[in-house]
């Protein structure tokens, strides 16, 4: 049997910087202590054709997490998405689920700057 891991991140962790720190001192570190001879090896996000920022795109992950802010009392409209990068959207509800939403959205491929309007 193969003492590999493969790993590709995803979410927050697959676009940030310090995925490979997060990668090396938490996960590895783990499979360590519980596994021995782990080799963890990282893959990275395959890139897909037509992978350009769309309303289509961005209001699929709204659609996605709509009925989970729903029922916290949120309600969430996307309202633009500029060729810039730039999604607008209009959000009413608590702070942390807009932090959450925010998030989220940042995560969507192309997405640059997300902006709440009123």
């Amino acid at each position: 049997s193969s003492n590999k891991v493969y790993l590709q991140l995803e979410g927050a962790c697959g676009s940030c910087p310090s995925s490979t720190v997060t990668m090396k001192m938490g996960i590895e570190r783990v499979l360590a202590e519980n596994f021995s001879n782990v080799e963890v090896i990282q893959v990275e996000s395959p890139v897909e054709e037509g992978d350009g920022l769309s309303m289509e795109k961005v209001q699929f992950e709204v659609d996605r997490l709509k009925p989970a802010i729903t029922a916290m009392g949120g309600q969430v409209e996307v309202v633009e998405v500029s060729e810039l990068g730039v999604v607008s959207l209009r959000y009413r509800g608590p702070n942390k689920i807009q932090n959450g939403l925010e998030l989220a959205i940042r995560d969507v491929k192309g997405v640059r700057h997300v902006q709440f309007v009123s």
